[in-house]
């Protein structure tokens, strides 16, 4: 389920950090994410307060992403609170397999697929 060692130890810091409950599955596939992309975790208090625990959207588009990575964390935001983004297709399109992958899993975590 985590795509290499070092996804699995910053999403298990962003967990202790954020003090998520085991049953927030829509912060749990939001932190999955942002783990997961090396270019997101690096930067994750841009995207995520971790001490008021809300997702930062001002920041959206002051940060210079990749298309990949924007639509990353769009698929993040989104399956944290339905925060608007652009369908599926459109999210994918831009994405690595890697990245499709991760895509994927975030969206099990959210919809209780698969317990992380």
């Amino acid at each position: 389920m985590f795509l290499f060692p070092e996804h699995q130890e910053r999403y298990e810091q962003f967990i202790k950090q954020d003090k998520t409950h085991p049953k927030d599955r829509e912060r749990q596939a939001l932190l999955y994410v942002l783990a997961g992309c090396q270019d997101l975790g690096e930067r994750a208090d841009l995207f995520y307060d971790f001490n008021d625990r809300l997702i930062r959207p001002e920041n959206f588009n002051q940060v210079d992403l990749t298309s990949g990575t924007r639509s990353l964390l769009e698929l993040a935001y989104n399956l944290y609170n339905n925060y608007p983004c652009r369908t599926a297709v459109d999210l994918f399109a831009s994405l690595d397999e890697l990245n499709k992958q991760l895509a994927v899993e975030a969206i099990k975590i959210r919809f209780g697929l698969e317990q992380v």
